[in-house]
């Protein structure tokens, strides 16, 4: 009885070791801080302004113009990579304080040049690959202020 309960005992630690993955450690200066608008998604469904805090806080604005967004929350850099073009890649995860609703799973692209921010995102699942075609995923596109 004893070995039967040091197995499972081995088998639950290796399964919680093997599955838990640890965030990414955020640099001062990561790309993905900055302020990022869209003028275009001004008095549209799309938030048209993105502010990302070296903090820790994300906010949305409706317009490009507001001075207090509506949404705020907290977000955890997952993963980060650069592919073989230049191209940085995010994988976030927001947690919204100001309702009670779902994560957001953000799948975040900088282009090369630094000057251009797209993502997609979705409430079900963090997406695996940048594909803006996919109906499952909502996607924007902003530039740096």
């Amino acid at each position: 009885m004893s070995i039967i309960i040091l197995v499972f005992a081995m088998l639950i630690i290796m399964g919680s070791c093997a599955t838990s993955k640890k965030a990414y450690v955020a640099k001062e200066d990561e790309e993905l801080f900055d302020i990022w608008i869209n003028f275009q998604y001004d008095g549209t469904n799309k938030y048209s302004k993105v502010q990302i805090n070296p903090d820790g806080t994300w906010f949305e604005y409706i317009n490009s113009y507001d001075e207090k967004p509506p949404f705020r929350g907290e977000y955890t850099i997952i993963e980060k990579w650069t592919d073989s073009e230049g191209y940085i890649y995010y994988k976030t995860i927001v947690e919204r304080n100001d309702v009670a609703s779902d994560p957001l799973y953000i799948l975040s692209k900088i282009q090369k040049d630094g000057n251009v921010y797209e993502d997609i995102w979705t409430t079900l699942h963090m997406p695996e690959e940048f594909d803006t075609e996919k109906m499952l995923y909502l996607y924007r596109i902003y530039y740096r202020q």
